[in-house]
């Protein structure tokens, strides 16, 4: 485990941020993590076993002549220290930190929106990246010379550093322009940039191995079987080389869609014997999730399931325990994390502008019959809040972070006895820091409900699902009400984003978003909606889902 050592600045962002910063750090698992504002450790860097440092002070810091060829001495023999923000314009006023890291000047600019752009794609940090992101943030007009850019971004006609990266003996710097507000910290792109400059600092290299991947189920329904294969194949260091489906009709199907596999298979035995294969991909009727996952570790294979994860608890267990002891990768298809609507609503959450949630109602639903087919067989499907529920499920729990204390559920038959499934279903959750979460799904609701809406503190979210591209805002945070419309103009591109996380994962030993442990949650809060809709009384979490 590589021991990483962030320096502070004691009333400055840095220690605000501090707690993030760690957070990045221990979450990922190859790191161990300390910290400290006393500058006085730059002057023995050397006898440290540190392997990396990250410096975040401000530009009024002042850093006595022994400190500042501390730093170079670390460096030259081996050590990585990555600079962000402000320690940018503090170090550079030594002219020999300034000569050996390749940059030149910086310039504060303020707090701004820019895109970012990846300048070098072959580079680690910009592995598997989006090749255009946005931040507002405190900018620094960045001029290098020698260091070579990593992300740029344009400044009146010219090119500003975002990320630039040099080399000094047998050590390596990284500056990071951004990171001068607080919820900088906590935007995707930039903790991994953060998290991965690091890493680089350290001596860590991508692996060149591929993925190779292998389909069971290719059902007709959405067309998932051809996109899982389009979302992997376009992500670099994956592969699609096999397929599987108990239909040869589907079989012929992959055939003239995806022309190029090593194998097409109708029985999963035979595809799942394939050495090649390293990471299978569920795409099967809910009931057999459990089965076909278990089959795959039993031949020593990664595996993803199509949403949800499964049926229950006990498979949700059963699943996560086999995955540990065989020490292989577990995760659920929830692409939707990065669906437009939902990257706006976390945003708008960590800026503060709504305050603290109390209270979310979501719902999705009509007056209408839920068709005949797999998905409407309660034996089948799970139920009526297994498919779209998992979603919204998922997407709640990741937005209050706090246990579950309590679950009230509310299931109705009534009028479509032609399926199996319930014809509406409604989980109210409660936590423990006080917040409540109604979810509704229902195929005899004749009157439409808000997607979302969400009440916090200092204001309020509102989502209709006629207008889906429009995130309504109340807010009071500034201390007077401010309407106004957010247009989701974020691209839907979850699966692409999901696929690069699990690259990421198996590739580069980066932390997997989607983790087994919270797709049992999901499943965890369904199964005690079903059983509170039985009994009529609040049921308390199952273990490991609180």
């Amino acid at each position: 485990m590589k021991k990483i050592f962030y320096l502070y600045d004691a009333g400055h962002i840095s220690e605000k941020v501090r707690l993030d910063v760690e957070k990045i750090f221990t979450s990922d698992g190859r790191f161990s993590f300390e910290m400290d504002s006393d500058t006085k450790i730059l002057c023995s860097l050397k006898d440290k076993d540190y392997d990396s440092l990250i410096i975040f002070v401000s530009e009024e810091k002042k850093l006595t002549e022994k400190e500042q060829n501390g730093i170079i001495d670390y460096v030259k023999s081996g050590g990585g220290i990555v600079f962000i923000n402000s320690s940018i314009e503090c170090i550079l006023k030594n002219p020999e930190i300034k000569r050996t890291s390749g940059v030149n000047a910086v310039e504060d600019k303020g707090i701004q929106q820019f895109s970012v752009f990846i300048d070098d794609n072959n580079h680690y940090i910009t592995t598997r990246f989006p090749s255009e992101f946005v931040l507002t943030d405190r900018f620094y007009y960045t001029r290098v010379n020698s260091s070579k850019i990593i992300f740029s971004t344009p400044w009146c006609n010219e090119k500003s550093s975002i990320v630039c990266a040099s080399e000094y003996g047998n050590g390596r710097f990284v500056f990071i322009s951004p990171g001068g507000c607080i919820y900088t910290w906590k935007n995707f792109n930039f903790s991994k940039i953060v998290l991965r400059s690091i890493a680089w600092c350290c001596g860590e290299k991508q692996k060149e191995k591929i993925i190779n991947c292998g389909l069971i189920g290719y059902g007709p329904m959405f067309g998932m079987g051809k996109g899982h294969a389009t979302w992997i194949d376009s992500t670099t260091g994956m592969k699609t080389i096999a397929m599987c489906d108990t239909n040869p009709e589907r079989v012929n199907a992959a055939k003239q869609e995806l022309p190029n596999l090593k194998g097409y298979f109708t029985t999963p035995d035979d595809m799942l014997k394939m050495k090649e294969i390293d990471l299978v991909v569920g795409i099967v009727p809910h009931n057999v999730h459990a089965d076909i996952a278990l089959k795959a570790f039993d031949y020593g294979k990664h595996v993803i399931l199509e949403k949800p994860f499964c049926i229950n608890i006990k498979e949700a267990n059963k699943l996560i325990e086999t995955a540990k002891q065989k020490n292989l990768m577990l995760s659920v298809f929830h692409n939707r994390r990065w669906d437009g609507d939902y990257i706006i609503i976390k945003d708008i959450i960590e800026k503060g502008l709504i305050g603290e949630i109390f209270h979310i109602e979501c719902f999705i639903g009509s007056f209408s019959h839920p068709r005949y087919w797999w998905r409407s067989d309660k034996k089948i499907s799970g139920g009526i809040m297994h498919d779209w529920g998992a979603h919204f499920i998922d997407w709640i729990l990741n937005l209050i972070p706090s246990k579950i204390t309590g679950i009230y559920g509310d299931f109705q038959k009534r009028v479509w006895f032609s399926v199996s499934n319930e014809d509406h279903g409604q989980a109210i959750i409660r936590f423990e820091n006080g917040t409540t979460a109604d979810f509704m799904i229902s195929s005899i609701s004749a009157i439409s409900r808000p997607k979302w809406k969400i009440f916090g503190t200092k204001g309020a979210i509102e989502i209709f699902w006629e207008s889906a591209d429009k995130v309504n805002l109340v807010s009071y945070a500034s201390g007077i009400k401010q309407e106004s419309t957010v247009m989701v103009t974020i691209p839907r591109y979850g699966s692409t984003e999901y696929y690069r996380n699990i690259a990421d994962h198996l590739l580069m030993n980066e932390e997997l978003i989607v983790k087994p442990e919270q797709s049992r949650r999901v499943i965890g809060v369904v199964e005690a909606a079903e059983q509170s809709s039985k009994t009529g009384k609040i049921v308390a979490a199952f273990e490991n889902c609180e």
